[in-house]
Formats: structure tokens, C-alpha cells, sequence
């Protein structure tokens, strides 16, 4: 069973909305993998389809994002998916979390932080008035990225998903018992 179907029945007796949330986790755990594995090819096809699914106004922000962030030679010329999709690689290049962060906060203005911890939910949400996780949810499915998801099983972003879940050791699995000194 993969990693999803586990998920899914770890959620299973929780409610629909506990369930909605794992999936959104996992969506955006599987756009981070993307983010830090796929080649350029598959960073551009899956970020013009990405923005594609934008809203306008959403698209409009992430270009005055990226027009502002970016040295005048790596600025997009338009709001056009397939150009802001080559900026952002550009970006991306530079700051392997600039994706993120713009994707949380889209329209944020320079030396913005997020609100503090305690606020209210609405508020505080990591995800409030964000896209990133219709943009995680359209990355994670998009047929250009499917063959680079092969690998996500079995990685890093997937073991923060589930905590009996863990990344092969380089050389094999190691069943040596855990050190006398080793601390959970």
C-alpha cells in the first residue's frame, strides 16, 4: 500500500473535514518533492499548468511578486502561465522555498511576516489567503509531473508525512538495534 492509502486509512474514523486536511498535507508534501527532484522540463510543464489554474487576479499578483522579487533580466515579461512558470524557475533556482512562500502570500509585500502563533485560526491559518494548496493539489496530478512522483514513496517529504514511514538507508537496511545512548 502506498503512502496515500495509508493516509487514508490513518484518517479513516475522523471526520470528513481531518480527512480534507491530511490530503491537502500529502498534496503539498508532493509539490515540495517536485520542487526540490524534477528536472527543468518538468518544472515548466507543471508550473504553466499550475498557473493556468489560477485565478487572474491570483496570476496578476504572483507577476507583481515576481517582477518585484527578480533581477530585471529574469523578469517575466507578461502574467502568461508559461512565463511566469520560466521565472519562477529562475527564482526557484536561486531560493529553493521562494515558490512557497509566494504561493502562501502571492500579492505580500516586501518584509511582510506571517501573522503571529495564537491568532485567531482565520487568521493564523499557514494557508490563509494562500494558493498553495490548489497549486500543490494541481501539481500533484498534473500528468507531466506523474513519473517524477514515482520516487516520493520512499523520500524525505514522505517520511514527514508519516511517522512509520522512513527512507532507505544508502547502503541497504540497516538492522543493527538502536545505539544504548539513542533517545526517541
Amino acid at each position: 500500500m502506498n503512502l496515500r492509502g495509508r493516509l487514508r486509512n490513518m484518517t479513516a474514523h475522523q471526520s470528513d473535514r481531518s480527512r480534507s486536511e491530511a490530503e491537502v498535507a500529502l498534496d503539498v508534501a508532493r509539490y515540495k518533492y517536485l520542487l526540490r527532484v524534477s528536472s527543468p522540463q518538468v518544472f515548466d510543464m507543471v508550473h504553466a499548468e499550475v498557473f493556468a489554474q489560477l485565478p487572474v487576479a491570483t496570476r496578476e499578483a504572483v507577476y507583481r511578486r515576481l517582477c518585484r522579487d527578480l533581477p530585471e533580466e529574469l523578469r517575466p515579461t507578461s502574467s502568461d502561465p508559461v512565463e511566469l512558470a520560466r521565472a519562477a524557475a529562475c527564482a526557484q533556482d536561486d531560493d529553493p522555498v521562494y515558490l512557497l512562500r509566494v504561493l502562501r502570500r502571492p500579492g505580500g509585500e516586501a518584509g511582510t511576516t506571517p501573522a503571529p502563533a495564537g491568532r485567531h485560526r482565520a487568521d493564523a491559518t499557514t494557508y490563509g489567503a494562500s494558493v498553495l494548496e490548489a497549486s500543490a493539489r494541481t501539481a500533484a496530478s498534473s500528468p507531466a509531473a506523474a513519473e517524477t512522483l514515482l520516487g516520493f514513496d520512499t523520500s524525505m517529504e514522505a517520511a514527514q508525512m508519516h511517522p512509520t514511514h522512513s527512507v532507505p538507508r544508502r547502503g541497504g537496511v540497516d538492522n543493527r538495534p538502536p545505539r544504548a545512548e539513542w533517545q526517541p
